[in-house]
């Protein structure tokens, strides 16, 4: 356990964060260092050797005034080559030389020198600049490195001490983001093996979270309790109910009124193993089927015939003629398209209810009076919270609708009949008032 935590501390946004403005620091901090030596040698070698090349040439010129034999410089970095105008050197015959500091080739390399002439007499000074380039990089760079590494290691020194201030709280967050509910009972509090360092606050928020991290616990606890003793409960008055109808039917034959209220019974037995599911967050175990969508839409119409009767209204199915089948869940769909239904059923107050079985889709439209969407909208998704109203429905209601829809991966879309038949002329429907709904399989 300790391990994944610390995996995913790795992983964590914070420390990512923090990683990246750290290497940032150090590149930033390179290329400044970079930048540094490179000035310093454009400046030395363009300003500076520039400047001092040019004042040699000068203070040659003042010795030959007083001495006409004075010798060249002739040091390890400066030397230089005299002739007049009759006799140059052979290497400068064919050279066409500018008075001033200039880059030639000379003695098989580009070297800085300094060109002058005066009274028939003519000079020119090369600079060592290999040594130079040595004295640069020695007494440029060595300096800068030194920096750099007391520089590198303050900022390893503070990222160490902030790493501790901050592992604590990001491993504190993760642990919370990853507890494993569904096995809380069976394991120990996620923080117990979450060291501190000293941090107070730190640790303060890992008491905080112990606390609560056992009273959530013992709520989950209770909440599974309860609802055990609730499916029990329910269970047993159907299970007593089904065996009557059953000797009902052994008894007086098998007549309409006891098939049907066997089909209920079963159904309701679903109903209650499938909101229990949901409950206890264990919907992953129900069973699927393969299995048409269109004899669940069949056993709602028939089941709903005698609602239907009572409001006036009549219930047409057009089924989708190149069906195939569906990896389907009963339970869940039966009552999502019941609660559909019904509500259309009970408040849209239409003639007629029109169900089109397409491909991907299922359109369930009412001519009734409709509902008004937010902000004026023709088209809105089946949310709870975006809706800004509710639906007092029949069945599991609005919000579960909304919740078995997320489990199963399906999406609900409201439209205003009228605008959805604009846009949709192809389905042949009237564009009277009412209220479409969309219900998107994938």
């Amino acid at each position: 356990m300790q391990e994944s935590q610390t995996h995913s501390f790795q992983k964590h946004a914070l420390t990512e964060i923090f990683n990246r403005y750290y290497w940032l620091q150090i590149g930033l901090i390179a290329l400044s260092i970079v930048v540094g030596i490179g000035c310093s040698a454009w400046i030395i070698k363009g300003s500076l050797l520039k400047t001092a090349l040019e004042q040699e040439m000068e203070h040659y010129w003042s010795r030959v005034a007083r001495d006409p034999d004075a010798d060249l410089p002739d040091t390890k970095n400066l030397y230089g080559y005299r002739w007049n105008t009759r006799t140059p050197p052979q290497q400068f015959r064919n050279m066409h030389l500018n008075i001033g500091v200039n880059r030639i080739w000379v003695d098989g390399k580009e070297r800085m020198t300094v060109y002058g002439e005066k009274n028939g007499q003519h000079v020119l000074l090369v600079f060592g600049e290999s040594n130079v380039n040595k004295l640069v990089w020695l007494f440029g760079l060595a300096p800068l490195m030194f920096s750099l590494f007391i520089l590198y290691s303050f900022l390893w020194w503070s990222n160490r001490r902030a790493r501790r201030y901050f592992s604590p709280i990001t491993r504190l967050a993760n642990a919370l983001e990853h507890i494993d509910w569904a096995h809380q009972k069976t394991q120990a509090s996620p923080f117990q093996d979450i060291y501190t360092n000293g941090n107070m606050e730190a640790e303060y928020l890992k008491q905080a979270l112990e606390k609560y991290h056992d009273v959530l616990s013992e709520f989950i606890q209770r909440e599974r309790e309860f609802t055990g003793d609730v499916s029990h409960e329910l269970r047993t008055p159907l299970t007593i109910l089904k065996g009557n109808v059953q000797l009902c039917q052994a008894r007086y034959g098998q007549d309409k009124v006891f098939t049907r209220l066997n089909n209920t019974i079963d159904d309701m037995q679903l109903l209650v193993d499938t909101l229990l599911a949901i409950a206890r967050n264990t919907t992953q175990h129900i069973a699927s089927e393969q299995m048409l969508l269109s004899e669940i839409i069949d056993d709602l119409v028939d089941s709903l015939h005698a609602v239907s009767q009572s409001k006036g209204m009549q219930i047409y199915v057009q089924q989708d003629t190149s069906e195939q089948l569906r990896n389907l869940y009963p339970s869940m769909t039966k009552m999502v398209l019941s609660n559909i239904l019904r509500n259309a059923l009970n408040y849209s107050q239409g003639s007629e209810i029109q169900i089109i079985q397409q491909k991907h889709s299922l359109l369930i439209a009412d001519n009734g009076i409709g509902i008004n969407l937010p902000n004026d909208a023709k088209v809105q998704e089946l949310k709870s919270t975006a809706l800004g109203f509710e639906i007092k429905g029949h069945g599991i209601g609005l919000q579960l609708v909304e919740k078995l829809c997320k489990q199963l991966g399906w999406r609900v879309e409201l439209f205003d009949r009228e605008y959805y038949m604009s846009i949709h002329p192809e389905l042949n429907l009237a564009a009277n008032t009412g209220l479409v709904v969309v219900v998107y399989f994938y």
